[in-house]
């Protein structure tokens, strides 16, 4: 299944959204995607010019072959039916249906992933500061998420590592190519402590200047917040802030000189109420209610998922629900559901609201 997969992924002019269509068509199943028909393909919602170039270009195309070329340069296929498949990822308008990856991806760790991006050009104050907030993040168990670029990027990456971080790069050209080259080191570092690497991009892909925008939705999309260290008026970083906004998730800017072009774009984001303004990592730990999160983990690692916490997450739901209807629907005590409820909210999976309400997290 994942050689076919890989295949789709590999053809140009299958847009997420006609992935999407094939998908729910075909139920799911890319091996049927591929060896179907062009009159199923146009009933599965594709307009015929886009069916015919694309099976133009299938012709061209051998699974077996893409799916050599991955293992080679050990990439995975992650398709978006997969369970393991980043669930805020998911969540975004347009997520990539096919994600390669490289290394160790932190799925059961991306509730708590944040990106760390900024200017390709860092002055001594803008490499602190991402360094010092990467670092402290990475610190209290966040996976740091950023683009591997030169600059903010980078140093974010690597304060991960210096503190024995999980990091997650995203490209914006080929799997099998570290771009750029001068961040070679620095990607098979990434690899090697435990981190991964990932791109939507066929193998193969060159870095175009459009793949970048594209890139910069699946930074935005992998983490529950972005924090724009310094960044120039039209840097790319505000991009991945636009993008996070959109998809509803926490934007945070550090404040800098207002002589420095460098720091224009954190503070309009800041002006324009697009970010909060944060000093430190402890900023974003609040406004995310993190500061418990090695805490967190910790008990999501040594208890394991029961039956009866299976019942109450599915009745938990994002709007509140009193303690006494949750007990009454899961045929539980009282005392029971209410030890099982605090038991998810130690692991990050529910939260009490007061007043015995509760909200699934």
């Amino acid at each position: 299944m994942e050689k076919y997969f890989a295949a789709l992924n590999s053809l140009e002019k299958i847009t997420p959204l006609r992935f999407g269509r094939l998908l729910q068509f075909f139920e799911n199943d890319a091996e049927r995607i591929w060896k179907g028909s062009r009159h199923d393909w146009q009933r599965a919602g594709l307009e015929f010019k886009a069916v015919s170039e694309i099976f133009s270009e299938k012709e061209k195309i051998n699974p077996d072959e893409i799916f050599t070329k991955l293992q080679k340069v050990g990439a995975q296929v992650l398709p978006i039916t997969s369970e393991k498949y980043p669930k805020l990822l998911r969540e975004i308008f347009d997520p990539p249906p096919v994600l390669l990856v490289r290394g160790e991806f932190p799925i059961s760790a991306d509730d708590f992933a944040i990106a760390v991006v900024g200017s390709r050009i860092l002055t001594n104050y803008g490499r602190q500061a991402t360094h010092e907030i990467a670092r402290d993040l990475a610190v209290a168990g966040i996976s740091i998420i950023s683009g591997l670029a030169l600059g903010a990027d980078a140093a974010a990456h690597a304060a991960a590592l210096e503190v024995g971080g999980r990091t997650v790069a995203v490209l914006g050209n080929g799997i099998e190519a570290i771009y750029p080259p001068r961040n070679k080191n620095l990607g098979e570092e990434i690899l090697r402590k435990g981190g991964a690497i990932i791109s939507e991009f066929p193998i193969g892909t060159p870095p175009n200047a459009y793949n970048f925008p594209l890139r910069n939705r699946i930074i935005a999309g992998l983490a529950r917040g972005t924090v724009v260290t310094e960044g120039r008026e039209k840097s790319g970083s505000l991009i991945t802030a636009s993008l996070a906004n959109e998809f509803g998730r926490e934007v945070f800017a550090v404040p800098g000189s207002i002589f420095s072009e460098n720091s224009l774009g954190a503070i309009q984001l800041i002006q324009r109420g697009e970010a909060q303004l944060i000093t430190s990592a402890a900023d974003v730990l609040d406004t995310l209610e993190l500061r418990d999160l090695p805490e967190k983990i910790k008990v999501r690692e040594i208890i394991a998922d029961s039956a009866e916490e299976t019942v109450l997450l599915k009745i938990l739901q994002k709007t509140a629900r009193h303690a006494d209807e949750i007990s009454r629907e899961s045929g539980m005590t009282a005392s029971e559901a209410s030890a099982i409820l605090s038991l998810l909210e130690m692991k990050g999976l529910a939260k009490n609201l007061g007043g015995m309400n509760w909200v699934r997290v």
